[in-house]
């Protein structure tokens, strides 16, 4: 009998994907903003912001996933500040 197999998950970056797909639909980012904790929040501002992070690596890096981001968080949780 074989191990199960584990795969590592940054819980930091676990909404990062969904949080790209939905980034023109307000009322979806919004919901999984709501799903979200501070941390999570900071982390993927910090992954959209940096134009050398992995997930912009294959993008031209621009304001459009990051503002867009930082406007929702804005309007859902005024508690998190996002630098």
């Amino acid at each position: 009998m074989t191990e199960p197999t584990t795969y590592y998950k940054p819980t930091k970056l676990d909404y990062l994907y969904d949080a790209a797909t939905f980034i023109d639909d307000e009322v979806k980012l919004i919901k999984i903003i709501n799903k979200m904790e501070k941390y999570q929040i900071r982390a993927i501002y910090n992954e959209f912001e940096d134009p050398y992070s992995s997930f912009n690596y294959d993008r031209e890096y621009s304001e459009y996933y990051w503002s867009r981001f930082k406007k929702a968080v804005a309007v859902v949780r005024p508690d998190v500040i996002l630098m």
